[in-house]
């Protein structure tokens, strides 16, 4: 299909049980939700998003062909270390925990439609802090390593300004200029894209 239908179709989500679909519905994400039960329904790479729910233990076979296919959202009462990183290495656009608030699963998924890595803020600082910033792939100034290190424990602009010795405002252009140099959209994305390249 071409890029106006695969828009057009909105979110394919797979959920054999049907309860992460409700809870989806009840969202009011303003794109249509498509249901099947099994991945082997609906074909992935129509859907501008994949949402997978994982009621016990994923299928990771499953989990990167649908990775591999469309940006892909596992959506699970059962989190895991484990699961987290390996659905990072797989690619896995998101991995979002059932039982938080409704809203901030909404934030979640529509963050995820916009391009925005949907995993909770300790993932990305976990997957930072056990990963490279210095890697070759991603050229960065020694400055920028600091300010990335520094996003990924969730400081904000004032307590990176505080950490660095320099004001708030030259904190903000330090992390402007390493989303440009990354090419991210926000801070997420920043966070994701260098636990990727380690």
């Amino acid at each position: 299909m071409g890029g106006s239908a695969r828009s057009a179709l909105g979110i394919l989500v797979i959920d054999p049980v049907g309860d992460r679909l409700e809870i989806l519905r009840s969202l009011d994400l303003g794109t249509p939700l498509w249901r099947a039960s099994r991945s082997s329904e609906l074909d992935a790479a129509n859907f501008h998003l994949v949402v997978l729910a994982v009621y016990d233990h994923a299928d990771w076979r499953v989990v990167a062909q649908l990775s591999a296919e469309a940006p892909l959202v596992l959506f699970t009462t059962r989190l895991e270390k484990d699961d987290e990183r390996r659905a990072v290495a797989l690619g896995v656009f998101g991995y979002v925990d059932a039982s938080i608030s409704h809203d901030a699963i909404r934030r979640s998924v529509m963050g995820a439609l916009r391009g925005e890595p949907a995993y909770a803020r300790r993932v990305l600082s976990d997957l930072i802090k056990t990963s490279s910033p210095h890697s070759e792939n991603l050229p960065l100034t020694p400055r920028q390593r600091e300010v990335v290190l520094l996003i990924a424990k969730g400081a904000a602009d004032k307590e990176i300004a505080k950490a660095l010795g320099i004001t708030t405002a030259t904190a903000q252009k330090h992390v402007t200029n390493l989303l440009k140099r990354l090419n991210v959209p926000n801070r997420a994305a920043a966070a994701a894209l260098i636990s990727a390249s380690r």
